[in-house]
C-alpha cells in the first residue's frame, strides 16, 4: 500500500535538504510511492526498483509503452552491489573520475532484478549524482532508487516542478521542489559491459571528457 501523508509538494534547498522532508520522501518510497526529486541534471522520478507494483505505477505515470530499461541512482559504490554484479577496469576508471556526476554506466546486473529495470538485457544503468538531495535520499532509502526523467514519454523534461506537476499530476505521490533547475542535458550513458566501452548517449558529459581518461572508448 502506498504511504500517504498530507503532503503532496514540499519545497527544499537542493544543496541543504531538510531532514524531515527527506524522511517523508523515504517513507513514500518505502510505501511503494513515486517521488519527483532534483538531481544534478534534471528532475527525476524515484521509485523502489525492488517493488514491482511501484515500477508498474512508474511506467503508467510516464505513459511508457515501449520497453526501455529504467536507470537507477545510488549514493556510494558500495551500495551499487545491491544491483551490480561486478565492475570492469574501465568501469572503475570512469566511476573514479566522474562519480559523483552526470555519467550513467551500463553494468552487469545482479540476478533477480525486475524486468522493468533490465528488460532482460542482463545489464543495469547506474550512476551516483552530484546533488545532495538525491544522494541523501538514496542513502536514507538504503539502496538504489529509480531515476527516470520526470516527464511523459516522448516529451522534454521540464526544469520546474510547476510544469512537471502539470504534466504528471496525481500520478506522483510527492513532489520535492528545489526550484527551477538550470538548463542541462541528461546524463551521459556509457556501456562498460563491452570492449572497448561504447557511448550510448552523449549528454552532460562530453565525448572529449570521456576520451581524456579512457582513450579507447567509442
Amino acid at each position: 500500500m502506498v504511504s500517504t501523508t498530507v503532503h503532496k509538494r514540499l519545497a527544499l534547498a537542493s544543496d541543504a535538504p531538510d531532514e524531515e522532508i527527506l524522511s517523508i520522501a523515504n517513507e513514500t518510497l518505502r510505501g511503494g510511492g513515486l517521488v519527483v526529486y532534483p538531481t544534478d541534471t534534471l528532475y527525476g522520478i524515484g521509485a523502489d526498483p525492488f517493488n514491482e507494483r511501484a515500477l508498474a505505477r512508474l511506467q503508467s505515470a510516464k505513459r511508457r509503452a515501449e520497453q526501455k530499461p529504467i536507470l537507477l541512482i545510488t549514493h556510494s559504490p558500495d551500495a551499487a552491489s545491491e544491483v551490480v554484479e561486478s565492475f570492469s577496469t574501465a568501469a572503475l576508471v570512469l566511476a573514479g573520475e566522474f562519480w559523483p556526476g552526470p555519467l550513467t554506466l551500463v553494468l552487469p546486473a545482479r540476478a533477480g532484478l525486475a524486468r522493468a529495470i533490465t528488460q532482460d538485457s542482463g545489464t543495469v544503468g547506474l550512476r551516483i549524482p552530484a546533488n545532495k538531495t538525491s544522494l541523501l535520499l538514496a542513502e536514507l532509502f538504503g539502496k538504489p532508487i529509480t531515476s527516470t526523467s520526470a516527464n511523459l514519454t516522448g516529451e522534454s523534461t521540464p526544469g520546474s516542478v510547476d510544469a512537471i506537476e502539470e504534466m504528471l499530476g496525481d500520478a506522483i505521490d510527492l513532489y520535492l521542489d528545489a526550484g527551477p533547475l538550470p538548463p542541462s542535458r541528461p546524463s551521459t550513458l556509457v556501456d562498460v559491459t563491452v570492449r572497448p566501452p561504447r557511448i550510448l548517449r552523449e549528454g552532460a558529459l562530453t565525448r572529449d571528457q570521456l576520451l581524456s581518461v579512457l582513450p579507447d572508448i567509442r
